[in-house]
């Protein structure tokens, strides 16, 4: 479990060059891009506090993210962002589970992939991000190297203590493509009635929505 102790004074030290958005103003609409404050200036105020900053910028990626899932709205400057948390502390699950989740919503799997592969390097013996990796490619992907790529991550973790069986049988599936949007839908109903998070829920709904499957009645939200 992460500590939050000490955000406000994280925030406070960044100052204005950690402020969440820049806006952009075209004749056509308004894009607010997610800032991204410079790396060399970052690392170095944040020496001794990695983790403090690595908090804040998150929480900043999250209430962008949050903002522009709920206007349908494409999202900007989010892998530079979390490349740099990541940068800050390589061992933030969260980061990565929802980082990913942002840029495979985007359309940028490639990102996201490039972002779990660093996590992956940051933390052997951990079957948490390999498997969390390989779920990321079987739920965005659509290349077939994507989903090869998948095989060998859930094929990794399930060589890791504490795994799951479920690495194993992903790792198979992931051979069977013809499958995968039978799978790729019970994932995402279950993310969608179950998830822990309205981002991770608003991701899910507008997958399946995407995908022509019905939404379920929710219990306690909206059907």
């Amino acid at each position: 479990m992460r500590t939050w102790v000490g955000i406000p004074a994280a925030i406070g030290l960044f100052g204005a060059s950690l402020g969440m958005l820049r806006t952009y103003d075209t004749s056509m609409s308004k894009i607010e891009y997610l800032s991204i404050p410079p790396a060399v200036t970052t690392h170095a105020l944040a020496a001794g506090y990695e983790n403090m900053a690595a908090d804040a910028l998150y929480l900043q990626f999250i209430h962008y993210f949050g903002k522009h899932l709920r206007a349908k709205q494409k999202f900007y400057n989010v892998y530079p962002v979390l490349d740099l948390v990541t940068n800050l502390d390589p061992h933030f699950e969260g980061a990565y589970v929802m980082g990913s989740m942002a840029l495979g919503d985007n359309g940028q799997v490639d990102e996201a992939e490039t972002l779990w592969n660093k996590g992956v390097r940051a933390n052997p013996g951990k079957w948490q991000f390999p498997y969390q990796a390989g779920m990321s490619l079987f739920l965005f992907g659509n290349r077939n190297d994507q989903y090869l790529r998948a095989a060998e991550l859930f094929r990794a973790a399930a060589a890791l203590p504490g795994a799951p069986p479920e690495a194993r049988y992903m790792e198979a599936r992931m051979y069977t493509v013809s499958s995968r949007q039978e799978m790729a839908t019970k994932i995402w109903l279950d993310t969608y009635l179950h998830a822990p998070s309205e981002e991770a829920r608003g991701v899910a709904e507008r997958t399946l929505k995407r995908m022509g499957v019905p939404l379920p009645h929710r219990s306690g939200g909206r059907p």
